[in-house]
């Protein structure tokens, strides 16, 4: 029986998560769930999509995502099923599962094919995937509340996919989904240019810059160096608690995402920098020189 994992922007100081472990309980009482977090800011749609996108690898095949983060929760912005060769994911069509898709896109979609798309904002699904809004009301509590499909839509589809139900019986088949643009680094002359693009609860800053993308190093090359805000790093440390070449608290690292992280040893990154969510990250050094 695959596990069913909960990401929600819900946090726990309210019943909207417990609530939608009770309507999968009720359906599956041998349901096995597992919340991967329900601290996603609220409302950071791209935010869930990487949180989401870098995590789903680590569980098991046929896992099953329910992911809500749903500032249009009641509109005509369509609940709807991703299947994939390893999982499935429950979302709204609003972005969220971005970060899944581009791990089988050949190349992201030009802002020019999105706008001249049949449906503006949204890319056909790469092959081998196949997605199902969830129109079926049989799988849905009734009646729908206008603001809670979390517990309405997305935990009674999740309940009846782990009892083996057929992804097509929850609804009728889509071939495209909202492509929410996750932001990407870029190149300018020896720069390399990212942002912040989350900070965890220890106030680490999380950059889109991954590890294969930072300059190469040899022997002969200059070290690497990250600026954010008013301060440089003059290295990258192999772990939190190592000192910086400056003796500066302020440290940069590969994170366990593979991305390039800010950090503080044994403090908050975030909170000495000021610094959060689309904060620019500049990266230059090794075998690029000075930028």
């Amino acid at each position: 029986m695959p596990p069913i994992v909960l990401t929600t922007d819900f946090g726990l100081s309210d019943a909207f998560v417990g609530v939608m472990k009770g309507v999968i309980l009720n359906i599956n009482p041998q349901a096995a769930i597992i919340d991967l977090t329900h601290d996603i800011q609220p409302q950071n749609v791209g935010q869930a999509s990487f949180v989401l996108g870098v995590n789903c690898p680590y569980f098991p095949p046929d896992t099953i995502h329910v992911a809500v983060v749903d500032p249009g929760v009641g509109t005509e912005r369509r609940a709807v099923l991703l299947v994939t060769p390893t999982a499935k994911f429950l979302a709204p069509d609003n972005g969220l599962l971005s970060h899944v898709l581009k791990g089988y896109l050949a190349a992201l979609p030009e802002p020019s094919a999105l706008e001249s798309a049949a449906r503006p904002g949204h890319i056909p699904l790469p092959p081998g995937l196949t997605a199902y809004a969830l129109t079926n009301p049989r799988y849905r509590l009734n009646p729908v509340s206008n603001t809670f499909h979390g517990r309405d839509v997305f935990a009674p589809a999740a309940a009846h996919l782990s009892r083996g139900f057929a992804p097509p019986r929850l609804g009728e088949p889509v071939t495209d989904l909202v492509w929410q643009p996750p932001p990407e680094p870029t190149r300018r002359g020896n720069e390399l240019v990212g942002e912040v693009i989350y900070a965890d609860r220890f106030g680490n800053l999380i950059t889109n810059i991954p590890a294969a993308e930072l300059p190469a190093g040899d022997s002969n090359a200059a070290p690497i160096m990250v600026a954010i805000g008013l301060r440089r790093i003059s290295r990258l440390s192999r772990t939190f608690h190592d000192a910086d070449a400056d003796g500066d608290s302020l440290i940069a690292l590969i994170g366990s995402n593979g991305y390039l992280e800010i950090a503080v040893p044994d403090g908050s990154a975030a909170q000495v920098l000021g610094l959060g969510v689309g904060a620019p990250v500049r990266v230059w050094g090794g075998s690029t020189g000075s930028p």
